[in-house]
């Protein structure tokens, strides 16, 4: 903003032409659609936070159950502990961006032909009933954080509020302070913020970005260590 503040005063020659007052209606304009879209993707984030440790329990009892319903007729559960394994490496690698959301449903589909497989062994059928039941309640959440990571907030919300930001910022360049170096500080300070609430509104959008920027993700991103430590128990 100082670069801008400078170009407009020494090669268009236009100094400081309002006052702070005066571009008070642009401030409380952003400040709104940004308090807006910010309490919108808040909304998805603090769920999007409960997601990988719930797909962790799930796939976790999937994995226990299936092994516990097998024990119990003495039938060896190895196979189909790895088939249940290969699942979870499939949602891990679907998390960290390396499979693709229809590779992810391809090797998920796999549980309920395993559950198919789990009676024909002749396990009791209160074990079906409870695989039946995480099976769905891992693919429901799986498909929750399918939607929040391929779905913007109000896309038309992002245009305007750019667009505002950047009224914004052009307008704090020629804005003017009784004091010198609060014309200089104050512009620089609030353009600082409001850029900064801008690119934090757009990060904590995407909460499960894990595979983007060549896979080093975002600091907004979820923890899915959950998923990943449950894995880690399953193949162990």
């Amino acid at each position: 903003m100082l670069v801008l503040r400078v170009i407009l005063r020494e090669v268009f020659d236009i100094g400081e032409v309002a006052t702070f007052a005066e571009i008070g209606s642009v401030i409380t304009g952003v400040t709104l659609i940004l308090g807006f879209m910010l309490g919108g993707v808040l909304a998805d984030y603090k769920e999007s936070e409960k997601l990988p440790a719930v797909a962790a329990v799930a796939l976790t009892s999937f994995y226990t159950t299936c092994s516990s319903g097998l024990a119990l007729k003495e039938i060896d559960a190895r196979s189909f502990r790895q088939r249940i394994s290969e699942v979870g490496i499939a949602i891990n690698s679907w998390c960290v961006g390396r499979i693709s959301d229809e590779e992810l449903w391809k090797r998920h589909s796999d549980l309920a032909l395993l559950i198919v497989d789990v009676e024909k062994s002749g396990v009791a059928t209160h074990y079906l009933s409870r695989l039946m039941v995480l099976n769905g309640e891992l693919t429901g959440v799986l498909n929750r954080i399918a939607v929040i990571r391929n779905t913007s907030f109000v896309q038309s919300g992002y245009v305007l509020m750019s667009f505002l930001v950047l009224v914004l910022q052009v307008s704090l360049a020629v804005v003017s302070f009784p004091s010198t170096i609060m014309s200089w500080i104050a512009p620089s300070v609030l353009s600082l913020a409001y850029a900064y609430l801008l690119l934090l509104v757009k990060d904590l959008d995407n909460p499960f970005g894990h595979g983007t920027n060549d896979g080093q993700g975002s600091g907004a991103d979820v923890d899915i260590s959950p998923i990943s430590i449950a894995v880690q128990n399953m193949i162990q």
